[in-house]
């Protein structure tokens, strides 16, 4: 009679499945940050607090370093929030700091990307009237439904005049953009052929994908394009939109006769970029000016709204 034989390879095999089950679980306890966002991400040249908020996987533990100095919380529940105060730039240049995080647990460490906060020097944060010029304005304290943004600044048409030719809005668009964010002001005559050779034309205006696309591989006004995070468009999106971004690029549907802001204006589509609200709606700027917006206009006419990334070209190198 034959006897059953166990089949040499069972053992090891077995053994071998424990150790994959054991790995895997090792593996999987390791901590992981997901995600990290920093508001706001430019402060005055006297400072200002910043907050830093991030979501982790796995951590028990949570370090914070913003270039003054670490701090740890805990971060079991798979968030953290951090405030801290960066100090005044006393300097004729912007104060850069890189904010990451780590997250920590017995079984490892890990470190999220780097993100970016701007401490202006003085001389890049001009004294603010008492009021911006902004006609209609609907004048209102600073708090949740109001921020005035950048409505203090003077800003260029750029050649994209009210409210018949919508001409190089899209361009307008980016220069505005780069005005608010990086105190950069283009040169007239170089964003008029940079618009020319994306493609567009005074009459026929420029696709919005032209737009990004050749400001991410042209660069406009030695700003090169890093990142695009399109946005839903309701007014809550506008307001953390703009807290988190300061401005952001904005794309406007026009049916015949339709006003924007106090202008009557014709048919099409129209680029422009929001830098605050009020109650009544949002501060958009365009064709050199502020423009108050009701709510109403903003929810008929608006269809697309962007939070930018950009390389700074008073940083930039060559």
């Amino acid at each position: 009679m034959s006897r059953l034989r166990t089949p040499r390879c069972a053992l090891p095999v077995a053994i071998a499945l424990v150790a994959l089950c054991v790995t895997a679980t090792a593996s999987a306890a390791k901590p992981a940050v997901v995600s990290l966002d920093v508001t706001p991400r430019a402060l005055p040249a006297s400072g200002g607090v910043i907050t830093i908020t991030g979501r982790v996987r796995n951590a028990v533990s949570c370090t914070v370093y913003d270039d003054v100095a670490p701090v740890t919380v805990g971060c079991s529940s798979g968030r953290f929030r951090v405030r801290r105060r960066l100090p005044a730039n006393t300097g004729s240049y912007p104060e850069l700091y890189l904010p990451y995080a780590e997250a920590h647990n017995g079984h490892g460490n890990a470190r999220s990307r780097d993100d970016q906060v701007e401490v202006l020097p003085a001389a890049a944060t001009p004294p603010q009237p008492a009021q911006p010029h902004v006609v209609n304005l609907d004048e209102c304290a600073p708090g949740p439904e109001c921020d005035y943004g950048a409505a203090y600044e003077t800003f260029e048409n750029w050649g994209n005049v009210a409210p018949e030719d919508f001409g190089d809005c899209t361009f307008a668009a980016a220069a505005n953009w780069e005005q608010i964010l990086f105190h950069w002001r283009a040169y007239p005559t170089i964003l008029g052929y940079e618009f020319a050779q994306a493609g567009g034309s005074a009459t026929t205006g420029l696709p919005q994908s032209s737009l990004w696309r050749y400001w991410e591989k042209n660069g406009i006004a030695s700003s090169y394009l890093t990142g695009l995070h399109s946005y839903y468009t309701t007014a809550e999106d506008v307001r953390n939109g703009v807290q988190r971004y300061a401005a952001m690029i904005v794309e406007f549907r026009f049916g015949e006769g339709w006003y924007f802001g106090q202008w009557r204006v014709a048919a099409g589509t129209h680029d422009a970029v929001v830098i605050g609200y009020t109650p009544e709606g949002p501060l958009v700027v365009s064709w050199g000016e502020v423009l108050q917006l009701t709510w109403e206009q903003w929810d008929a006419e608006v269809i697309g709204m962007w939070g930018i990334g950009a390389t700074n070209p008073n940083t930039s190198t060559a």
